[in-house]
């Protein structure tokens, strides 16, 4: 399903707006299991990632994010307009998620070369950590796959375990490093 920018606005004024928009940490769990559990209503909150409130995006893809992982079915669809959409996006929260959301899936081959590229520049100390970790991990999945990636990511990680400003990146790097040197 490819969403445009218009029809994502639609969908931010259907009624459920306001509930999105004013969601609690207990309602969002409950949202989780509703959402994973109909693949229709997984298709409307998604779109709601795209919509210009940031609060209501934010929930979507919160929502999103670990419905899909309660049920990966639901976002094989989604996965090309994903990565296409991530090199736009400006909000870390939704960085954060979009990132952890492509963490385990199968990569359409036609998007690898640009998508390999943008997680390398998602890897500046200028991105979230979580953001960082998470294109860490995603350069970590794609490197098992393509074996010839592996020393170029090793040099990199070296270089981000060896910045030490960071525990969290630097956490997620030793764990890379130990998994890559043993291929």
């Amino acid at each position: 399903m490819n969403t445009s920018a218009p029809q994502a606005q639609e969908s931010c004024n259907e009624p459920l707006r306001d509930q999105l928009r004013h969601l609690r940490g207990g309602e969002i769990k409950i949202w989780r299991e509703l959402v994973s559990k109909d693949p229709n209503l997984f298709a409307q909150i998604y779109q709601w990632i795209f919509c210009d409130d940031p609060r209501i995006a934010w929930h979507a893809a919160w929502i999103t994010d670990h419905a899909a992982e309660a049920n990966p079915a639901l976002l094989g669809p989604y996965v090309p307009e994903i990565i296409d959409t991530l090199h736009t996006v400006k909000s870390s929260q939704l960085k954060r998620h979009f990132t952890r959301m492509l963490i385990g899936r199968t990569l359409p081959e036609d998007k690898i070369g640009p998508f390999i590229d943008l997680l390398y520049r998602l890897l500046s100390p200028s991105e979230a950590i979580a953001v960082r970790a998470n294109a860490l991990q995603l350069l970590h999945d794609i490197a098992l796959r393509e074996p010839e990636l592996i020393p170029e990511l090793i040099a990199v990680t070296e270089a981000l375990v060896e910045e030490r400003d960071q525990l969290g990146i630097c956490a997620k790097g030793r764990n890379v490093l130990r998994s890559l040197k043993r291929q």
